[in-house]
């Protein structure tokens, strides 16, 4: 075998698979076309379609659901657009249309978003809610004005004062960033020990494992928050001690016991309200010298009269001291004399 036929050989064979690759994106591409789907009709009318055309794709949150078929102009000047829906999907009536595109200078498409109904479109139904696509002319029509003034506004003196302070205030908070950027990336102040320093991060794993122990104990039934959670014995005797605050407070309630009368009995409150009122007045009646007891609140001459009393009973019995020895030795010297 020749070079020549050699080379022959492997062009041939490259142009084959060329081909085949070309049939290949061929079919993939019009298998819409080969491919017979059951569909049925809906339409919805829109503002503006520019852009769309006749074959391009409906979807429904990212899912091919049919194509778009003819489209027409109305009486009204508006854009009938026909959708050719797979009849495997149904479509709710209170759904809408957009006209999208695909990335930024892409294909027109329509974008069905569901609704909540839970009642369909009918074959040959008009989509309501429609929503047409902001063509670029709007967007420089709506910026036309707003780019003129600004022109207008810079041609004064004024204006490109401002626009210069306005460039020096840009360049300075671009510095200070620069610089909060420099010492964070150094490791400085508290937001670069956060991004740097990897202690912060030890720290909250070793709180991590303890968190996750303390859990491990409480789970096995561990301490008292461990007992509180796994001990059924505890969780009875609390709810015997609740059953038995209900059944006091029931008794208190309804006036029975000591403590219940005190709450319930009305007597008892006016008995002790009489009780106060009677101490009120006797209290006062001392306070201004009335009775027995307020003279001797109020009163010092029977202070002074019992000190002088006391001092007499003092000197009386000094007196008896002194006269009880005599007595008794002259009784003892008359017994010897007989």
């Amino acid at each position: 075998m020749t070079i020549r036929n050699s080379t022959e050989i492997k062009v041939g064979i490259f142009v084959f698979i060329g081909l085949l690759a070309l049939f290949y994106l061929t079919f993939k591409l019009g298998e819409e076309t080969f491919t017979t789907k059951d569909t049925y009709k809906l339409y919805a009318v829109f503002e503006n379609v520019s852009g769309l055309t006749k074959g391009a794709k409906i979807e429904m949150a990212g899912v091919n659901i049919g194509k778009v078929g003819d489209i027409e102009l109305t009486p009204d000047g508006k854009a009938k657009v026909e959708l050719i829906i797979y009849k495997k999907y149904k479509i709710q009536d209170d759904a809408e249309a957009y006209i999208k595109t695909y990335g930024v200078l892409g294909d027109k498409f329509v974008d069905i978003k569901p609704g909540k109904s839970q009642h369909y479109l009918e074959a040959n139904s008009i989509i309501a809610k429609t929503h047409s696509p902001i063509s670029m002319d709007d967007i420089l029509a709506s910026i036309g004005p707003t780019l003129e003034g600004l022109k207008e506004l810079l041609s004064t003196e004024e204006g490109k004062q401002n626009l210069k302070e306005l460039v020096s205030n840009v360049k300075e908070i671009s510095k200070s960033f620069k610089i909060i950027a420099e010492k964070i990336e150094k490791g400085q102040g508290t937001l670069g020990k956060l991004i740097n320093d990897d202690t912060l991060y030890k720290n909250l794993t070793a709180s991590t494992k303890s968190l996750k122990h303390i859990a491990e104990q409480i789970e096995s039934g561990q301490g008292t928050l461990g007992k509180l959670v796994k001990d059924e014995q505890l969780y009875k005797k609390l709810t015997q001690t609740v059953a038995n605050l209900e059944n006091i407070s029931e008794k208190l309630k309804n006036g029975e016991g000591t403590l219940g009368k005190l709450m319930t009995d009305d007597k008892l409150y006016r008995d002790l309200k009489a009780v106060s009122s009677g101490l009120k007045r006797m209290i006062a009646n001392i306070e201004q010298g009335k009775g027995t007891l307020g003279k001797l609140y109020k009163d010092d001459s029977l202070y002074i009269e019992a000190k002088k009393t006391l001092r007499s009973v003092n000197r009386a019995a000094q007196g008896v001291e002194e006269q009880v020895p005599i007595t008794v030795f002259g009784t003892i010297a008359g017994a010897a004399m007989q």
